[in-house]
Protein backbone atom coordinates (compact mmCIF):
# COMPACT_ATOMS: atom_id res chain seq x y z
CA UNK A 1 0.00 0.00 0.00
CA UNK A 2 1.31 3.40 -0.96
CA UNK A 3 0.86 6.73 0.72
CA UNK A 4 -0.27 9.51 -1.58
CA UNK A 5 -0.04 13.17 -0.59
CA UNK A 6 -2.46 15.33 -2.59
CA UNK A 7 -2.83 13.30 -5.44
CA UNK A 8 5.43 11.03 -14.82
CA UNK A 9 18.14 -2.52 -55.65
CA UNK A 10 20.51 -3.50 -55.67
CA UNK A 11 24.22 -3.10 -55.22
CA UNK A 12 24.89 0.46 -54.19
CA UNK A 13 25.14 2.64 -57.30
CA UNK A 14 27.65 5.48 -57.22
CA UNK A 15 26.17 8.71 -58.53
CA UNK A 16 28.82 10.11 -60.87
CA UNK A 17 28.33 13.76 -60.20
CA UNK A 18 31.45 14.71 -62.12
CA UNK A 19 29.97 13.17 -65.28
CA UNK A 20 26.73 15.07 -64.99
CA UNK A 21 25.99 18.04 -67.19
CA UNK A 22 24.16 20.64 -65.10
CA UNK A 23 20.82 21.78 -66.43
CA UNK A 24 20.54 25.51 -66.06
CA UNK A 25 17.45 26.40 -64.08
CA UNK A 26 15.81 29.75 -64.81
CA UNK A 27 16.75 32.44 -62.37
CA UNK A 28 13.74 33.04 -60.14
CA UNK A 29 12.72 36.44 -58.93
CA UNK A 30 13.72 36.79 -55.27
CA UNK A 31 10.76 37.22 -52.97
CA UNK A 32 12.66 37.64 -49.67
CA UNK A 33 16.23 38.48 -48.62
CA UNK A 34 18.99 35.97 -49.34
CA UNK A 35 20.71 33.92 -46.68
CA UNK A 36 23.64 35.59 -44.92
CA UNK A 37 26.93 35.38 -46.82
CA UNK A 38 29.57 34.16 -46.71
CA UNK A 39 28.92 30.84 -44.99
CA UNK A 40 31.95 29.71 -42.94
CA UNK A 41 33.48 26.42 -44.07
CA UNK A 42 34.84 24.32 -41.21
CA UNK A 43 37.06 21.29 -41.63
CA UNK A 44 36.09 18.15 -39.70
CA UNK A 45 37.79 17.18 -36.47
CA UNK A 46 38.34 13.49 -35.75
CA UNK A 47 37.55 12.18 -32.29
CA UNK A 48 38.35 8.96 -30.49
CA UNK A 49 35.72 6.38 -31.54
CA UNK A 50 36.43 4.30 -28.47
CA UNK A 51 34.99 6.94 -26.18
CA UNK A 52 32.16 8.28 -28.33
CA UNK A 53 28.88 6.57 -29.24
CA UNK A 54 29.60 2.91 -28.45
CA UNK A 55 27.87 0.28 -30.57
CA UNK A 56 26.63 -3.15 -29.50
CA UNK A 57 27.39 -6.71 -30.45
CA UNK A 58 29.82 -7.35 -33.26
CA UNK A 59 30.30 -3.68 -34.09
CA UNK A 60 33.76 -2.59 -32.95
CA UNK A 61 33.12 1.06 -33.69
CA UNK A 62 33.04 3.49 -36.63
CA UNK A 63 35.37 6.32 -37.48
CA UNK A 64 33.93 9.31 -35.62
CA UNK A 65 34.21 12.90 -36.86
CA UNK A 66 32.88 16.00 -35.09
CA UNK A 67 31.32 18.70 -37.30
CA UNK A 68 30.37 21.51 -34.96
CA UNK A 69 27.37 20.25 -32.99
CA UNK A 70 26.97 17.30 -35.36
CA UNK A 71 28.65 13.93 -34.94
CA UNK A 72 29.44 11.87 -38.04
CA UNK A 73 30.03 8.11 -37.79
CA UNK A 74 31.60 6.46 -40.86
CA UNK A 75 31.44 2.72 -41.60
CA UNK A 76 33.42 1.34 -44.56
CA UNK A 77 31.26 -1.04 -46.54
CA UNK A 78 32.28 -4.49 -47.68
CA UNK A 79 31.24 -4.46 -51.30
CA UNK A 80 29.06 -7.45 -51.91
CA UNK A 81 25.48 -7.60 -53.15
CA UNK A 82 23.08 -6.51 -50.40
CA UNK A 83 20.11 -8.65 -49.55
CA UNK A 84 16.59 -7.87 -50.69
CA UNK A 85 15.81 -6.23 -47.36
CA UNK A 86 18.59 -3.67 -47.85
CA UNK A 87 20.95 -5.09 -45.24
CA UNK A 88 24.66 -4.72 -45.86
CA UNK A 89 28.03 -5.45 -44.29
CA UNK A 90 30.81 -3.16 -43.11
CA UNK A 91 34.32 -3.68 -41.80
CA UNK A 92 32.92 -2.88 -38.35
CA UNK A 93 30.08 -5.39 -38.52
CA UNK A 94 26.71 -6.10 -40.18
CA UNK A 95 24.05 -3.45 -40.63
CA UNK A 96 21.74 -5.41 -38.32
CA UNK A 97 24.07 -4.57 -35.42
CA UNK A 98 24.68 -0.97 -36.46
CA UNK A 99 20.95 -0.24 -36.69
CA UNK A 100 20.44 -1.38 -33.10
CA UNK A 101 22.12 1.82 -31.95
CA UNK A 102 19.85 4.84 -31.36
CA UNK A 103 16.86 2.80 -32.43
CA UNK A 104 14.34 5.28 -31.01
CA UNK A 105 15.81 8.06 -33.19
CA UNK A 106 15.00 5.99 -36.27
CA UNK A 107 11.30 5.68 -35.51
CA UNK A 108 10.26 9.15 -36.74
CA UNK A 109 11.07 10.31 -40.27
CA UNK A 110 11.17 13.94 -41.31
CA UNK A 111 8.19 14.68 -43.58
CA UNK A 112 9.05 16.48 -46.85
CA UNK A 113 5.53 17.35 -47.94
CA UNK A 114 3.75 18.53 -44.78
CA UNK A 115 4.91 22.09 -44.08
CA UNK A 116 3.11 24.13 -41.43
CA UNK A 117 1.55 27.45 -42.48
CA UNK A 118 3.89 30.40 -42.95
CA UNK A 119 2.35 33.47 -41.34
CA UNK A 120 -1.07 31.96 -41.95
CA UNK A 121 -0.35 31.04 -45.60
CA UNK A 122 -0.05 27.45 -46.80
CA UNK A 123 2.88 26.41 -48.98
CA UNK A 124 1.87 24.03 -51.78
CA UNK A 125 3.47 22.64 -54.93
CA UNK A 126 2.29 21.07 -58.16
CA UNK A 127 4.21 19.41 -61.00
CA UNK A 128 3.01 19.80 -64.60
CA UNK A 129 4.44 19.02 -68.04
CA UNK A 130 4.94 21.31 -71.02
CA UNK A 131 6.60 20.19 -74.26
CA UNK A 132 7.91 17.08 -72.53
CA UNK A 133 9.51 19.08 -69.72
CA UNK A 134 8.53 18.97 -66.07
CA UNK A 135 7.64 22.27 -64.42
CA UNK A 136 7.27 22.52 -60.64
CA UNK A 137 5.31 25.48 -59.30
CA UNK A 138 5.17 26.58 -55.66
CA UNK A 139 2.47 28.76 -54.12
CA UNK A 140 1.75 30.47 -50.83
CA UNK A 141 -2.02 30.20 -50.72
CA UNK A 142 -2.93 31.36 -54.25
CA UNK A 143 0.20 33.45 -54.87
CA UNK A 144 2.78 31.83 -57.15
CA UNK A 145 6.19 32.31 -55.54
CA UNK A 146 8.42 30.05 -57.67
CA UNK A 147 8.29 28.13 -60.93
CA UNK A 148 11.18 25.87 -61.98
CA UNK A 149 11.74 23.98 -65.24
CA UNK A 150 13.20 20.64 -64.16
CA UNK A 151 13.96 18.89 -67.43
CA UNK A 152 12.65 15.44 -68.20
CA UNK A 153 10.02 13.70 -66.13
CA UNK A 154 10.11 10.00 -65.40
CA UNK A 155 10.70 7.55 -62.57
CA UNK A 156 12.85 10.09 -60.69
CA UNK A 157 10.50 12.57 -59.06
CA UNK A 158 11.32 16.17 -59.95
CA UNK A 159 9.54 17.54 -56.86
CA UNK A 160 11.57 16.47 -53.82
CA UNK A 161 9.93 18.39 -51.01
CA UNK A 162 8.94 21.68 -49.38
CA UNK A 163 9.38 22.88 -45.83
CA UNK A 164 8.75 25.83 -43.53
CA UNK A 165 11.22 26.67 -40.76
CA UNK A 166 10.54 29.81 -38.75
CA UNK A 167 9.80 32.64 -41.18
CA UNK A 168 11.45 30.96 -44.18
CA UNK A 169 10.24 28.46 -46.75
CA UNK A 170 12.38 25.97 -48.64
CA UNK A 171 11.85 23.89 -51.77
CA UNK A 172 13.90 21.15 -53.43
CA UNK A 173 13.68 19.97 -57.03
CA UNK A 174 15.66 17.53 -59.17
CA UNK A 175 16.70 18.52 -62.70
CA UNK A 176 16.61 15.29 -64.71
CA UNK A 177 18.11 14.40 -68.09
CA UNK A 178 18.98 11.13 -69.79
CA UNK A 179 22.17 9.91 -71.49
CA UNK A 180 22.65 6.88 -73.74
CA UNK A 181 25.72 4.74 -73.10
CA UNK A 182 26.23 1.40 -74.84
CA UNK A 183 22.54 1.06 -75.69
CA UNK A 184 21.61 1.86 -72.07
CA UNK A 185 19.68 4.97 -71.13
CA UNK A 186 20.96 6.43 -67.87
CA UNK A 187 19.22 9.14 -65.85
CA UNK A 188 21.22 12.09 -64.56
CA UNK A 189 19.67 14.11 -61.74
CA UNK A 190 20.98 17.32 -60.19
CA UNK A 191 19.37 18.84 -57.14
CA UNK A 192 18.58 22.47 -56.48
CA UNK A 193 17.30 23.91 -53.21
CA UNK A 194 15.54 27.26 -52.95
CA UNK A 195 15.14 29.45 -49.88
CA UNK A 196 12.28 31.93 -50.15
CA UNK A 197 12.47 31.55 -53.93
CA UNK A 198 16.24 32.06 -54.23
CA UNK A 199 18.52 29.32 -55.60
CA UNK A 200 21.20 28.28 -53.12
CA UNK A 201 23.17 26.81 -56.05
CA UNK A 202 23.45 30.27 -57.58
CA UNK A 203 23.92 32.13 -54.32
CA UNK A 204 26.87 30.03 -53.12
CA UNK A 205 28.22 28.75 -56.43
CA UNK A 206 27.33 25.14 -55.62
CA UNK A 207 27.21 22.60 -58.42
CA UNK A 208 24.30 20.94 -56.65
CA UNK A 209 22.26 21.05 -53.44
CA UNK A 210 20.14 18.14 -52.29
CA UNK A 211 18.79 16.22 -49.30
CA UNK A 212 17.15 19.13 -47.47
CA UNK A 213 15.57 18.44 -44.10
CA UNK A 214 14.82 20.24 -40.85
CA UNK A 215 17.30 18.75 -38.38
CA UNK A 216 16.26 19.74 -34.88
CA UNK A 217 14.15 22.43 -36.58
CA UNK A 218 17.19 23.98 -38.27
CA UNK A 219 17.90 23.83 -42.03
CA UNK A 220 20.23 21.05 -43.19
CA UNK A 221 21.26 20.02 -46.71
CA UNK A 222 24.08 18.47 -48.73
CA UNK A 223 25.99 20.35 -51.42
CA UNK A 224 28.50 19.48 -54.13
CA UNK A 225 31.20 21.95 -55.12
CA UNK A 226 34.43 21.34 -57.03
CA UNK A 227 33.90 17.57 -56.92
CA UNK A 228 33.60 17.48 -53.12
CA UNK A 229 30.61 16.89 -50.88
CA UNK A 230 29.74 19.12 -47.96
CA UNK A 231 26.84 19.90 -45.68
CA UNK A 232 25.18 23.07 -44.52
CA UNK A 233 23.66 23.13 -41.05
CA UNK A 234 22.46 26.00 -38.87
CA UNK A 235 24.56 28.66 -40.59
CA UNK A 236 27.79 26.67 -41.01
CA UNK A 237 29.19 24.60 -43.86
CA UNK A 238 31.41 21.54 -43.39
CA UNK A 239 33.35 19.48 -45.92
CA UNK A 240 32.70 15.74 -45.49
CA UNK A 241 35.67 14.45 -47.47
CA UNK A 242 33.56 12.30 -49.82
CA UNK A 243 33.50 12.39 -53.63
CA UNK A 244 29.77 11.73 -53.81
CA UNK A 245 26.66 10.84 -51.80
CA UNK A 246 24.08 8.50 -53.29
CA UNK A 247 20.75 10.27 -53.80
CA UNK A 248 17.74 10.53 -56.09
CA UNK A 249 17.80 6.79 -56.80
CA UNK A 250 14.45 5.31 -57.77
CA UNK A 251 12.60 2.04 -57.52
CA UNK A 252 14.37 -0.63 -55.45
CA UNK A 253 17.59 1.42 -55.40
CA UNK A 254 15.80 4.14 -53.43
CA UNK A 255 16.74 2.27 -50.25
CA UNK A 256 20.21 3.80 -50.68
CA UNK A 257 18.98 7.40 -50.68
CA UNK A 258 19.59 9.52 -47.57
CA UNK A 259 17.09 8.85 -44.78
CA UNK A 260 15.98 11.96 -42.92
CA UNK A 261 14.99 11.72 -39.25
CA UNK A 262 14.13 14.44 -36.76
CA UNK A 263 17.63 14.75 -35.32
CA UNK A 264 19.82 12.71 -37.68
CA UNK A 265 20.38 11.65 -41.28
CA UNK A 266 21.87 8.42 -42.65
CA UNK A 267 23.37 8.04 -46.12
CA UNK A 268 25.74 6.12 -48.39
CA UNK A 269 28.86 7.87 -49.69
CA UNK A 270 31.86 7.17 -51.92
CA UNK A 271 35.56 8.13 -51.79
CA UNK A 272 38.52 6.79 -53.78
CA UNK A 273 36.51 3.81 -55.08
CA UNK A 274 35.45 2.84 -51.58
CA UNK A 275 31.88 2.90 -50.31
CA UNK A 276 30.71 4.00 -46.89
CA UNK A 277 27.61 3.99 -44.73
CA UNK A 278 27.35 7.17 -42.64
CA UNK A 279 25.23 8.38 -39.75
CA UNK A 280 25.20 12.09 -38.96
CA UNK A 281 23.26 13.84 -36.22
CA UNK A 282 22.93 15.58 -32.90
CA UNK A 283 23.78 12.49 -30.95
CA UNK A 284 25.32 13.83 -27.75
CA UNK A 285 22.62 16.48 -27.34
CA UNK A 286 19.83 13.95 -27.75
CA UNK A 287 21.15 10.95 -25.88
CA UNK A 288 19.00 9.80 -23.02
CA UNK A 289 18.97 6.72 -20.86
CA UNK A 290 16.50 4.21 -22.31
CA UNK A 291 15.72 0.89 -20.61
CA UNK A 292 14.17 -1.88 -22.69
CA UNK A 293 11.78 -3.82 -20.43
CA UNK A 294 9.83 -5.55 -23.18
CA UNK A 295 7.98 -8.80 -22.59
CA UNK A 296 4.63 -10.58 -22.85
CA UNK A 297 4.24 -9.37 -26.43
CA UNK A 298 4.61 -5.72 -25.43
CA UNK A 299 7.34 -3.24 -26.26
CA UNK A 300 8.18 -1.48 -22.98
CA UNK A 301 10.72 1.37 -22.92
CA UNK A 302 11.57 3.62 -19.99
CA UNK A 303 13.20 7.05 -20.33
CA UNK A 304 15.06 8.64 -17.46
CA UNK A 305 13.65 12.01 -16.37
CA UNK A 306 16.68 14.16 -15.58
CA UNK A 307 14.57 16.75 -13.72
CA UNK A 308 13.16 14.05 -11.38
CA UNK A 309 9.64 15.00 -12.46
CA UNK A 310 7.18 13.40 -10.03
CA UNK A 311 3.76 14.13 -8.50
CA UNK A 312 4.84 15.76 -5.28
CA UNK A 313 5.12 19.39 -4.23
CA UNK A 314 8.90 19.43 -4.66
CA UNK A 315 9.22 17.84 -8.13
CA UNK A 316 5.92 18.41 -9.95
CA UNK A 317 6.30 19.87 -13.46
CA UNK A 318 3.62 21.49 -15.59
CA UNK A 319 5.10 19.44 -18.46
CA UNK A 320 6.04 16.15 -16.80
CA UNK A 321 8.10 14.99 -19.81
CA UNK A 322 9.68 18.38 -20.45
CA UNK A 323 13.22 17.17 -19.75
CA UNK A 324 13.07 14.50 -22.47
CA UNK A 325 14.35 15.03 -26.03
CA UNK A 326 11.55 16.01 -28.38
CA UNK A 327 11.87 12.83 -30.44
CA UNK A 328 10.62 10.73 -27.53
CA UNK A 329 7.11 12.18 -27.66
CA UNK A 330 7.05 12.06 -31.46
CA UNK A 331 7.82 8.35 -31.74
CA UNK A 332 4.28 7.07 -31.29
CA UNK A 333 2.24 10.10 -32.31
CA UNK A 334 -0.17 7.98 -34.34
CA UNK A 335 -0.90 5.74 -31.32
CA UNK A 336 -1.56 8.80 -29.15
CA UNK A 337 -4.40 9.83 -31.42
CA UNK A 338 -6.35 6.77 -30.26
CA UNK A 339 -6.81 7.69 -26.61
CA UNK A 340 -9.47 5.60 -24.90
CA UNK A 341 -12.46 7.89 -24.33
CA UNK A 342 -14.20 8.32 -21.00
CA UNK A 343 -16.76 5.58 -20.59
CA UNK A 344 -20.28 6.97 -20.75
CA UNK A 345 -22.53 4.11 -21.77
CA UNK A 346 -22.19 0.91 -19.71
CA UNK A 347 -21.02 -2.17 -21.61
CA UNK A 348 -23.15 -5.23 -22.27
CA UNK A 349 -22.21 -8.66 -20.95
CA UNK A 350 -24.16 -11.62 -22.32
CA UNK A 351 -26.92 -9.21 -23.30
CA UNK A 352 -27.12 -7.63 -19.84
CA UNK A 353 -26.05 -4.13 -18.84
CA UNK A 354 -22.88 -4.19 -16.71
CA UNK A 355 -22.82 -1.29 -14.25
CA UNK A 356 -21.03 -0.33 -11.05
CA UNK A 357 -22.10 2.12 -8.40
CA UNK A 358 -20.97 3.31 -5.00
CA UNK A 359 -23.30 3.10 -2.03
CA UNK A 360 -22.39 5.16 1.06
CA UNK A 361 -23.82 5.00 4.56
CA UNK A 362 -22.33 7.04 7.38
CA UNK A 363 -19.14 7.64 5.34
CA UNK A 364 -18.67 3.88 4.87
CA UNK A 365 -18.77 3.11 1.16
CA UNK A 366 -19.40 -0.08 -0.77
CA UNK A 367 -18.95 -0.69 -4.49
CA UNK A 368 -21.70 -2.73 -6.08
CA UNK A 369 -21.60 -4.36 -9.52
CA UNK A 370 -24.85 -5.24 -11.27
CA UNK A 371 -25.89 -7.16 -14.38
CA UNK A 372 -29.12 -5.42 -15.26
CA UNK A 373 -30.68 -5.24 -11.80
CA UNK A 374 -28.98 -8.30 -10.34
CA UNK A 375 -26.24 -7.69 -7.76
CA UNK A 376 -23.20 -9.81 -8.69
CA UNK A 377 -20.50 -8.22 -6.50
CA UNK A 378 -20.37 -6.08 -3.38
CA UNK A 379 -16.99 -4.83 -2.05
CA UNK A 380 -16.35 -2.56 0.95
CA UNK A 381 -14.32 0.51 0.08
CA UNK A 382 -13.52 1.74 3.60
CA UNK A 383 -14.00 5.02 5.41
CA UNK A 384 -14.52 7.95 3.03
CA UNK A 385 -14.91 10.65 5.67
CA UNK A 386 -12.05 12.63 4.16
CA UNK A 387 -11.88 11.19 0.65
CA UNK A 388 -14.64 13.04 -1.15
CA UNK A 389 -12.23 13.93 -3.95
CA UNK A 390 -11.64 10.26 -4.78
CA UNK A 391 -13.65 8.32 -7.33
CA UNK A 392 -13.55 4.76 -6.05
CA UNK A 393 -14.81 3.17 -9.27
CA UNK A 394 -12.20 3.27 -12.03
CA UNK A 395 -14.34 1.55 -14.67
CA UNK A 396 -15.96 -1.62 -15.96
CA UNK A 397 -15.17 -3.59 -19.10
CA UNK A 398 -16.19 -6.67 -21.04
CA UNK A 399 -13.72 -8.94 -22.83
CA UNK A 400 -14.61 -12.36 -24.18
CA UNK A 401 -16.27 -14.51 -21.54
CA UNK A 402 -15.42 -12.22 -18.63
CA UNK A 403 -16.40 -8.86 -17.23
CA UNK A 404 -13.95 -6.68 -15.33
CA UNK A 405 -14.27 -3.94 -12.74
CA UNK A 406 -11.55 -1.84 -11.14
CA UNK A 407 -11.99 0.00 -7.86
CA UNK A 408 -9.88 1.82 -5.28
CA UNK A 409 -9.83 1.14 -1.55
CA UNK A 410 -9.23 4.41 0.30
CA UNK A 411 -8.43 5.33 3.87
CA UNK A 412 -8.13 9.02 4.63
CA UNK A 413 -6.84 10.95 7.60
CA UNK A 414 -6.21 14.52 8.71
CA UNK A 415 -2.96 15.68 10.29
CA UNK A 416 -3.60 19.25 11.32
CA UNK A 417 -4.81 20.96 8.17
CA UNK A 418 -3.17 18.39 5.88
CA UNK A 419 -5.21 15.62 4.32
CA UNK A 420 -3.50 12.43 3.20
CA UNK A 421 -4.83 9.15 1.95
CA UNK A 422 -3.74 5.56 1.50
CA UNK A 423 -5.06 3.91 -1.64
CA UNK A 424 -5.02 0.37 -2.89
CA UNK A 425 -6.37 -0.71 -6.26
CA UNK A 426 -8.16 -3.95 -6.94
CA UNK A 427 -9.27 -5.44 -10.25
CA UNK A 428 -12.06 -8.03 -10.37
CA UNK A 429 -12.71 -10.52 -13.17
CA UNK A 430 -16.23 -11.88 -13.24
CA UNK A 431 -16.46 -11.23 -9.51
CA UNK A 432 -13.07 -12.75 -8.59
CA UNK A 433 -10.31 -10.54 -7.21
CA UNK A 434 -7.19 -10.75 -9.40
CA UNK A 435 -5.15 -9.53 -6.44
CA UNK A 436 -6.21 -12.57 -4.42
CA UNK A 437 -6.10 -14.96 -7.39
CA UNK A 438 -2.46 -14.21 -8.26
CA UNK A 439 -1.20 -13.20 -4.84
CA UNK A 440 -0.72 -9.54 -5.75
CA UNK A 441 -0.65 -6.81 -3.13
CA UNK A 442 -2.41 -4.46 -5.53
CA UNK A 443 -3.85 -4.42 -9.05
CA UNK A 444 -4.61 -1.21 -10.96
CA UNK A 445 -4.62 0.54 -14.36
CA UNK A 446 -6.82 -1.98 -16.17
CA UNK A 447 -7.58 -1.54 -19.86
CA UNK A 448 -8.17 -3.54 -23.01
CA UNK A 449 -4.91 -2.96 -24.90
CA UNK A 450 -4.73 -4.05 -28.53
CA UNK A 451 -7.59 -6.45 -27.88
CA UNK A 452 -6.22 -8.10 -24.72
CA UNK A 453 -6.64 -7.44 -20.95
CA UNK A 454 -3.85 -5.38 -19.39
CA UNK A 455 -3.21 -4.23 -15.84
CA UNK A 456 -0.41 -3.31 -13.43
CA UNK A 457 0.30 -5.18 -10.23
CA UNK A 458 2.39 -4.68 -7.10
CA UNK A 459 3.92 -7.77 -5.58
CA UNK A 460 6.33 -7.55 -2.68
CA UNK A 461 7.03 -3.88 -3.40
CA UNK A 462 7.89 -4.54 -7.07
CA UNK A 463 5.75 -3.33 -9.97
CA UNK A 464 4.91 -5.56 -12.91
CA UNK A 465 2.34 -5.78 -15.65
CA UNK A 466 0.01 -8.55 -16.69
CA UNK A 467 -0.91 -8.65 -20.37
CA UNK A 468 -3.00 -11.36 -22.01
CA UNK A 469 -2.33 -13.57 -18.99
CA UNK A 470 1.48 -13.17 -19.03
CA UNK A 471 3.48 -11.37 -16.34
CA UNK A 472 6.43 -9.01 -16.81
CA UNK A 473 8.31 -7.63 -13.81
CA UNK A 474 9.33 -4.06 -14.59
CA UNK A 475 11.76 -3.53 -11.73
CA UNK A 476 10.07 -0.34 -10.54
CA UNK A 477 9.16 0.19 -6.93
CA UNK A 478 6.32 2.58 -7.79
CA UNK A 479 4.10 3.58 -10.69
CA UNK A 480 2.26 6.87 -10.23
CA UNK A 481 -1.49 6.27 -10.03
CA UNK A 482 -4.58 7.29 -8.10
CA UNK A 483 -3.46 10.93 -7.96
CA UNK A 484 -6.06 13.66 -8.19
CA UNK A 485 -6.29 17.36 -9.01
CA UNK A 486 -3.12 18.89 -10.47
CA UNK A 487 -1.11 15.76 -9.80
CA UNK A 488 -3.49 13.67 -11.94
CA UNK A 489 -1.41 14.36 -15.08
CA UNK A 490 1.02 11.75 -13.76
CA UNK A 491 -1.55 8.94 -13.74
CA UNK A 492 -1.31 6.32 -16.52
CA UNK A 493 -2.75 7.44 -19.85
CA UNK A 494 -4.56 4.71 -21.76
CA UNK A 495 -4.67 4.43 -25.56
CA UNK A 496 -6.06 1.73 -27.82
CA UNK A 497 -2.66 0.12 -28.41
CA UNK A 498 -0.44 1.53 -25.68
CA UNK A 499 -0.25 2.94 -22.18
CA UNK A 500 2.11 5.64 -20.92
CA UNK A 501 2.99 6.12 -17.26
CA UNK A 502 5.51 7.49 -14.78
CA UNK A 503 7.56 5.17 -12.61
CA UNK A 504 10.28 5.25 -9.97
CA UNK A 505 13.21 2.95 -9.21
CA UNK A 506 15.58 3.63 -6.31
CA UNK A 507 14.65 7.31 -6.38
CA UNK A 508 15.17 7.69 -10.14
CA UNK A 509 12.13 8.80 -12.12
CA UNK A 510 11.15 7.47 -15.53
CA UNK A 511 8.61 8.08 -18.25
CA UNK A 512 7.51 4.72 -19.70
CA UNK A 513 5.62 3.59 -22.79
CA UNK A 514 4.26 0.07 -23.20
CA UNK A 515 2.33 -1.08 -26.22
CA UNK A 516 1.87 -3.02 -29.42
CA UNK A 517 3.46 -0.75 -32.00
CA UNK A 518 3.33 -0.98 -35.77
Amino acid sequence: MKTRHFFVCIVLVTLLLTACVPIQAPAPTPSQPLMPTPVPVILPTATDPSTNCPTPGAVSGPEVVQLGDLTMEIYERILKPPSDDGSFSTTAGPSSEILKTRRPLRDVFSQPFSPPPLNGRQLTAVQTESDGKAIVTFKLDEEEVLSVSCGASGPISNLRGMWVIGNDWYAEVAHVSYETQDNDTLPIALGEIFMNGNSLNEQYGYDETFGFQPLDDKPFFFFSKDDEIGIYYAGESHQLGFDSVTHYMCCSAAMFNPKAYLTMVTFFAQKNRKDYYVELGLFSAYDTIVMDLSGAGLTVEAYWLEDDSWPDNEHIQSRPTGSLPGWVMKRHESERKDIIPYQIDPPLFEGKVLSAKQVTQNSIATVEVLLDDKLVLSVPVSDLAYAAVMDNIEGSWVHGEHWYMEMVHVNGKMEGDIFSSITNGEVFRSGESLSQLFGYDETFGFQILAGEPFFFFNKGGQIGLNYAGEEVMLGFDEVAHHYCCGFGIYNPTHYENMVSFFASRDGKRYYVEAGVFR
